[in-house]
């Protein structure tokens, strides 16, 4: 509404729709309406006031009427306010019962207290009072089925209104059969979500090993130490558990393959990473970014993705080299040798 301000002056017809004065309201987004058609952005705004005013006087034909037109507006905004008021015009009236309401009798008065009483014939006649409602019987308590629903629907919802959660996974060759992991778990609410919070609580307890930090606001960064594949994929797995008892998800932990080939002067290494999110539910803003050993391409993944990522890399082996540097230096001297009777000067000798 502010940048409309900057284009239209709707603070009169603003103010007449909140003091309740919906002719001056109307009367003064006419013209309007009629020069900013209701596909533009202005139109649009100033056809929302409209229905309010309709929906004050009780015109809701007018105000149906062009709430079905902005329902086909190309602005999101626009047509998600549209379905939202149409939904109100359209859902039914329900009867009020008489017994909510209570009216007070009719007084009927003189001019002068000294008159006499009114004549029998104006008085209003009394109706027997309506039978009472059927009895529905006791209340009785929800049962257990109807609380474990609920409390799974409440807790769906606390998850999908936490905000946009955005997760980089990173997972490095550290060495000769060795792995390191960094998790970067961001909220887009700049505050951790509570389930971040018993998530961080419970790895502390259950993994003390991770190193746990909060890089900005709203962060959760987990690393690991330089482990072996195998421990890498055990601590992986309790972490997948202890996210899921967390959020209540059904999550699957990622299957890490670890292939190396020695070959005395380094190790050729294949790694493989398999993530499977086909039972997670669709969680608007959920971003998943997999990297392995610092890719530039990383991949992206949703929920119901699958992914399979592989990377090869090989790693030298120190003292491979160095005994390989020793053999080459053998092999230079023998051949240095070899040249040196050939030319005739013999074996070497100590000085005498």
């Amino acid at each position: 509404m502010e940048e409309l301000q900057g284009q239209l002056d709707l603070s009169r017809a603003e103010a007449a729709l909140e003091r309740g004065d919906y002719g001056q309201c109307l009367a003064l987004l006419m013209p309007l309406a009629e020069t900013h058609p209701h596909t533009s952005s202005e139109g649009g705004r100033v056809r929302l006031i409209m229905i309010t005013a309709w929906m004050g006087q009780g015109d809701d034909q007018s105000a149906l009427a062009s709430c079905r037109l902005l329902c086909r507006s190309r602005d999101p905004e626009l047509r998600q306010q549209a379905k939202q008021l149409l939904a109100v015009l359209e859902s039914p009236s329900l009867a009020r019962p008489e017994r909510w309401s209570m009216r007070l009798p009719e007084l009927e008065m003189t001019a002068t207290s000294a008159s006499g009483p009114a004549p029998r014939g104006r008085r209003r006649s009394r109706k027997p009072p309506p039978p009472p409602p059927p009895p529905t019987g006791p209340t009785r308590p929800p049962a257990i089925g109807f609380a474990l629903f609920a409390a799974a629907v409440l807790l769906g919802i606390t998850l999908l209104l936490s905000g946009c959660v955005r997760i980089n996974a990173d997972l490095d060759l550290a060495g000769p059969g060795h792995l390191q992991m960094q998790w970067d778990i961001r909220s887009d609410s700049g505050r951790l979500q509570p389930w971040q919070e018993r998530f961080e609580q419970e790895l502390h307890k259950q993994l003390p090993d991770l190193l746990i930090s909060h890089p900005d606001p709203g962060a959760l960064r987990i690393s690991s130490r330089v482990i072996s594949a195998t421990g890498l994929q055990s601590d992986l797995d309790r972490m997948v558990e202890l996210a899921a008892k967390t959020t209540g998800l059904a999550l699957n932990a990622p299957i890490i393959q670890l292939r190396e080939r020695n070959w005395l002067i380094g190790v050729d290494q294949d790694l493989r990473l398999a993530l499977d999110l086909s039972g997670l539910p669709d969680i608007p803003g959920l971003e998943i970014t997999l990297n392995l050993n610092n890719k530039p391409s990383p991949a992206l993944l949703h929920s119901g993705d699958h992914a399979i990522l592989e990377e090869r890399d090989w790693h030298w082996i120190p003292l491979g080299l160095g005994s390989l540097a020793v053999l080459l230096l053998l092999l230079l001297s023998l051949g240095l040798q070899s040249r040196r009777r050939l030319l005739g000067f013999g074996f070497p000798e100590l000085p005498s």
